[in-house]
């Protein structure tokens, strides 16, 4: 049976760097206010007035590669940015370099789009092409919304996903505009927090991210500068368990390659799946949840780089692999590995094409309320993420915080192990659409 393999001189290194689409398609709403500080008032009620319309969108394919150029973007710029020195001799956003990088588009799209509710004129327009590239805004902003009310939820593949604002009430000089609250209660079914903003409502905020990613995202948020006058924050979990568990005697302590030629040996979980994935400069499988979601694993051709892969993939020609796979055996591979993630996003959104939402003089976030004569615009984007792949399946959680401050201006066999760098997404079973996407470069 034929074997595909990429092999570099003497030594046969199956495959570099993964796409693994986790696909995913079950979400829970989740709710959490317990353990509340005394000082912080639940206000969702007042808030949550209506019941919104149902959204009827439907998720489409400019959508679909919109929202997957916004993701591979996302991913290439947190990699180069946590693989770039700071000035103190450590990495930049908390990760070191060669190690593991995963990100939730889907996290921070909808912070984002829940901060883009409160923007006007040109940050409103510069936000709009930032998170929907090549999209009409509003349409982007309705089939976000679509497909987050339509993902399904099940035994053995469980999403979860959160969204909560809150805002300083003990800031005399600032007014919440009613209308931008409530519109994010109804239609991102946020909960709406109002608290003096000290280290009390600090550890709030950080006790409700914890329970809203099954306590795999813990103190996103390290202080509360004196500015601040609203977080806006997104918290996704899921778990989904393999369709076929990997057994004891499938898992072998095997050799993993890194992008410097070292060798590391590693756990890796071995077994026959049916569905093959092949793209320009790449080749993978799928293996499935119990429940509505798929992991695939995508590896460039020898030769390739998991840079290289990645700086040319676009998103339509991931979308094509994954919506493209044929049935056909695979003797398939992957390490088992856990990975945490912690990035600030402000500089990468900046980069993306929305600086005035970070401009201090010049933002427009009207809408979301009145500070005097000062200015609101956006200070930090923190973004937290956890992965862990074993043999009874995957646990991945995300968090993102937008702070907002006030400021003066079978038939053959193919074979695929994962024994090199690869590149991986959590994508919805039914759209195709990453809800992680990341990196694995020493499991």
């Amino acid at each position: 049976m034929k074997k595909l393999r990429y092999a570099t001189g003497k030594k046969v290194r199956s495959l570099t760097a993964v796409l693994l689409v986790l696909c995913m398609a079950s979400a829970v709403i989740a709710c959490g206010e317990d353990a509340l500080s005394s000082s912080t008032r639940d206000l969702t009620e007042k808030y949550r007035k209506n019941t919104p319309q149902e959204n009827t969108a439907l998720v489409g394919e400019p959508f679909a590669i919109s929202y997957l150029n916004f993701s591979l973007d996302l991913l290439r710029e947190s990699r180069s940015g946590q693989n770039a020195e700071g000035t103190d001799g450590e990495q930049k956003n908390g990760t070191p370099q060669g190690n593991n990088t995963m990100v939730s588009p889907l996290s921070v799209l909808i912070a984002l789009e829940m901060t883009r509710q409160g923007a006007g004129e040109e940050t409103l327009r510069q936000m709009g092409e930032t998170m929907y590239p090549g999209l009409d805004p509003e349409q982007g902003c309705r089939e976000l919304s679509a497909w987050c009310s339509k993902l399904p939820d099940g035994k053995g593949g469980k999403l979860s996903v959160a969204n909560s604002i809150w805002f300083n009430n003990d800031k005399e000089e600032f007014v919440p505009n009613e209308m931008f609250l409530q519109k994010n209660a109804e239609e991102w079914d946020a909960y709406i927090y109002g608290a003096p903003f000290n280290q009390s409502t600090c550890a709030d905020l950080n006790r409700w991210v914890e329970k809203n990613t099954d306590g795999m995202v813990t103190d996103i948020l390290d202080n509360m500068p004196e500015a601040a006058i609203m977080y806006l924050v997104n918290a996704v979990a899921f778990n989904g368990e393999w369709e076929e568990p990997y057994e004891s005697y499938q898992v072998h302590d095997s050799a993993f390659y890194t992008e410097d030629g070292k060798e590391t040996t590693v756990p890796i979980m071995y077994s026959e799946e049916s569905r093959y994935l092949s793209g320009e400069h790449a080749a993978g499988f799928v293996k499935p949840y119990v429940t509505g979601y798929r992991f695939a694993a995508l590896l460039p051709e020898e030769g390739m780089t998991l840079e290289e892969y990645i700086n040319q993939l676009t998103g339509e020609a991931f979308y094509r692999t994954v919506t493209g796979e044929k049935e056909t055996a695979v003797s398939a591979g992957m390490p088992k590995f856990k990975a945490d993630t912690s990035l600030e996003l402000s500089d990468i959104l900046s980069g993306l094409g929305m600086p005035l939402a970070f401009d201090g003089n010049l933002a427009d976030f009207s809408e979301i309320g009145s500070c005097g004569d000062l200015t609101i615009h956006i200070d930090r984007v923190l973004h937290k993420t956890h992965i862990d792949v074993d043999e009874l399946g995957t646990k991945a959680g995300a968090a993102t915080v937008v702070e907002m401050l006030a400021e003066g201006a079978m038939e053959e066999m193919e074979t695929v192990i994962l024994d090199r760098p690869f590149l991986y997404a959590i994508v919805d079973e039914n759209t195709n659409l990453p809800v992680f996407i990341g990196t694995v470069e020493n499991p």
